[in-house]
């Protein structure tokens, strides 16, 4: 696992993602299979041993958030989700049609 400055990645995908989200400097890691990956915080990913996903997100959407809300990118960020998934969760209008209408550390 190394950690990965933002500027050498050019995947277009991924651009779309970091040239978007300079509002934060969550680290980027490439694991040991080659996945570039938000890099997790163990804190986050051990809570999360005990809650699902799925409830997890449910419950954000019951308090009033959705996929352009920053409290839900971070959660993705901190358990060290891929940066392909994330770009699928949050930027492919397939899973969030508000892709769009997103705009970085909105109140």
């Amino acid at each position: 696992m190394k950690k990965i400055k933002r500027e050498s990645i050019t995947d277009e995908l991924y651009r779309l993602v970091l040239d978007t989200e300079t509002h934060h400097n969550h680290d980027i890691i490439e694991d040991d299979n080659g996945v570039l990956r938000w890099a997790a915080n163990p804190d986050i990913v051990r809570i999360m041993e005990n809650i699902s996903m799925n409830d997890l997100s449910m419950l954000l959407i019951k308090l009033g958030y959705d996929q352009n809300s920053e409290i839900y990118r971070k959660l993705y960020r901190d358990i060290g989700y891929s940066l392909y998934g994330y770009w699928e969760v949050f930027y492919w209008e397939a899973n969030n049609e508000k892709a769009y209408d997103y705009v970085p550390n909105a109140k």
